[in-house]
């Protein structure tokens, strides 16, 4: 079998199109390049140090000149790696951990507790007692209670015995509070993967339009190149040819702003999955549907994450308005101490020793103009407004899924007429196209056909692009 080199190659190319065969006469003079300097290298330098060189494909070093094809990012990828880099998620997830800490310290206070303290005081006057002035005649030493000095070191446990139920109804309060972070964190990495899915989507949207561009530029540059080719043969006007290049500088600025808007795309998907002003190209294929199955929707929101959330603080506002009227009622708590200190409970002989107490404490705030009732109203009005967002969130849940319902099954039907009309377009353009070569059908015919396909083109792109936004919508409005 015959090996065409590279010269053929660059000719051949260049013959079938001038474009392709330019960038082939590029590489070749590239690696032909890259060839002299090692040759010449070879000359000044040792044998020694260009041995491990001699074992290199010379068409592997020219090729490495060449930038490599940029790193195709698949959905999953780009989902998890916005997962790992969102600061809202981290945001939430410390306010999950402050929630389990409020929950745990709600729960402690429900237990006895231990603590240990120490005293030392002086007093400059202590109490005497002259017993020889109550009995005259008789002589009876003066006592002493203890010598100002005062020692106590104590260990003392105390246990809350009744509170009205406030601590209890905090404490569950508490874990309605976690649980609402929990939903929290839930309903925002569902938005997240929406907003992924979304952007996601609008590149890959936004690539093919610049593609779509790109190929029609082709196209009218290659019409040009027949022009110039009939314009030898006599029977095309330089009027035409001007026509025509017009019409491909038009289709250029439009692909320049096509290309633009893709890296703006590929800018903002870089953007969410934590690699700014790096852009992001997704590998996926935009006419791969999200969903496979026909959408029936009715999905119950009570297992939203975003009415979990709420049906939670609703919740703790309600724990909390018990808390408060237990307020009202009165506190029982009962104590143990043992202490061991000098004179302790014997001061007349005023020396080290232990001893222990216990008792009962019980309180009741009789009059605080209203404050604690106050308090219960605030709790109760806070509910209240919590149930009555409820009712508006269901709402907005529900008519949420039914839009986009509605808005897929729109999308789908108009990217079946965007797709017919392609068609049609392709083949007018091709009866056009084979008029002109027989001169039956003017320029201005010819280029309105290209037009008329490009933009059948570009919507037919623009139209799919839509699906799969709706079809991120659903998902969405779903809890998917």
């Amino acid at each position: 079998m015959k090996r065409t080199n590279d010269s053929d190659f660059a000719v051949k190319a260049d013959a079938e199109n001038p474009r392709s065969g330019r960038i082939a006469r590029g590489r070749l003079f590239l690696r032909r390049h890259v060839l002299r300097s090692l040759t010449r290298l070879g000359e000044r330098a040792n044998r020694s140090l260009l041995l491990p060189l001699a074992s290199v494909p010379i068409f592997l070093l020219a090729g490495a000149a060449f930038p490599a094809e940029p790193d195709a990012w698949t959905l999953d990828r780009c989902v998890d790696a916005a997962q790992k880099n969102s600061f809202m998620l981290d945001s939430r997830r410390a306010l999950i951990t402050g929630a389990e800490s409020a929950l745990r310290a709600s729960e402690a206070a429900r237990w006895p507790t231990l603590g240990l303290a120490g005293a030392y005081t002086y007093t400059s006057e202590t109490q005497k007692l002259n017993l020889s002035a109550a009995l005259p005649g008789i002589h009876m030493p003066s006592v002493e209670f203890g010598d100002g000095n005062v020692y106590d070191a104590a260990l003392t446990a105390r246990a809350p015995l009744f509170t009205g139920g406030t601590l209890r109804q905090r404490a569950r309060a508490d874990a309605a509070a976690l649980r609402s972070a929990e939903h929290d964190f839930a309903a925002d990495s569902l938005q997240l993967l929406w907003d992924v899915r979304r952007a996601y989507y609008q590149t890959l949207g936004a690539q093919a339009r610049a593609d779509a561009a790109r190929h029609a530029a082709e196209r009218i540059e290659r019409h040009v190149q027949d022009i110039s080719a009939a314009m030898t043969a006599g029977w095309q006007s330089e009027e035409a040819r001007i026509a025509a290049t017009a019409a491909l500088r038009q289709t250029e600025s439009t692909r320049i702003a096509a290309d633009a808007q893709a890296r703006a795309e590929r800018l903002r998907l870089g953007n969410l999955v934590g690699a700014p002003a790096r852009e992001i190209f997704p590998g996926g294929d935009l006419d791969t549907p999200l969903i496979t199955d026909e959408p029936a929707g009715g999905t119950a929101v009570e297992s939203r994450a975003e009415m979990l959330a709420l049906q939670s603080r609703i919740e703790q506002s309600r724990r909390l308005t018990r808390a408060a009227q237990g307020s009202l009622l009165p506190a029982l708590s009962a104590m143990a101490a043992y202490h061991y200190g000098k004179p302790g409970v014997n001061v007349v002989e005023n020396d080290w020793m232990d001893y222990y107490a216990v008792g009962v404490n019980a309180s009741w705030t009789l009059w605080d103009w209203n404050a604690r009732r106050y308090q219960v109203h605030q709790t109760r009005a806070q509910m209240n407004a919590l149930d009555a967002q409820r009712g508006v969130l269901e709402r907005t849940l529900v008519n949420r899924e039914q839009i986009a319902l509605v808005s897929l099954h729109s999308a789908q039907a108009a990217l079946e007429k965007f797709a017919d009309r392609v068609d049609l377009e392709r083949t007018r353009l091709a009866l056009v196209e084979g008029r002109w070569r027989q001169g039956v059908a003017t320029e201005s015919e010819l280029l309105d056909a290209q037009d008329d396909l490009t933009q059948a083109e570009t919507d037919a792109i623009s139209a799919t692009a839509a699906v799969r936004l709706a079809e991120a919508d659903l998902l969405y409005a779903s809890g998917h």
